[in-house]
């Protein structure tokens, strides 16, 4: 009797939210000033996907991919359970743009780009490639099968890191 090869699936992440999924899955989310967070472990081909809103949480939350604190840690939890080695977690990021207008105190884009860089620093997981800040919006597609994270501006491809 022939094994069949998981079918792949795109799972659409919403906004404060978060998928996971196993090769071949695809994960995609859009991003503004938003943060994209995808993590992956290479041997499990298990990976996780997160699109966060703010950079810190102020309590339990009841939408943990909302805030970078409470994402980056559900994710890890969560990869961990289903089977990853946490000490092979490794990240991408990417969004984090200057939706408004030039940088300024205001800038929650810029907030969230080094909160999340400092919560994954916290977790020990190692971000090896980012597509970081700007003026312009993305869409980012997240491959477990490989890794890798093509981000889209205006439709075009632009980088897969």
């Amino acid at each position: 009797m022939a094994v069949s090869a998981k079918e792949s699936t795109l799972i659409r992440v919403k906004m404060a939210g978060i998928g996971f999924g196993q090769a071949p899955d695809e994960l995609e989310t859009l991003l503004g000033s938003c943060v994209g967070i995808a993590i992956w472990e290479r041997k499990s081909k298990l990976g996780a996907l997160a699109h966060i809103v703010l950079p810190k949480s102020s309590g339990p939350q009841s939408s943990p991919g909302k805030f970078a604190d409470t994402a980056i840690s559900d994710m890890k939890q969560k990869l961990i359970a289903r089977g990853a080695n946490p000490r092979r977690l490794t990240a991408k990021i990417a969004g984090g743009a200057a939706m408004f207008g030039p940088d300024t105190k205001q800038d929650i884009g810029n907030k969230n780009c080094e909160a999340v860089l400092e919560y994954l620093r916290q977790a020990e997981i190692t971000v090896i490639a980012q597509h970081l800040r700007g003026r312009q919006g993305r869409q980012v597609r997240f491959s477990t099968s490989d890794g890798s994270l093509a981000v889209s501006i205006a439709r075009e491809q632009v980088a897969v890191i």
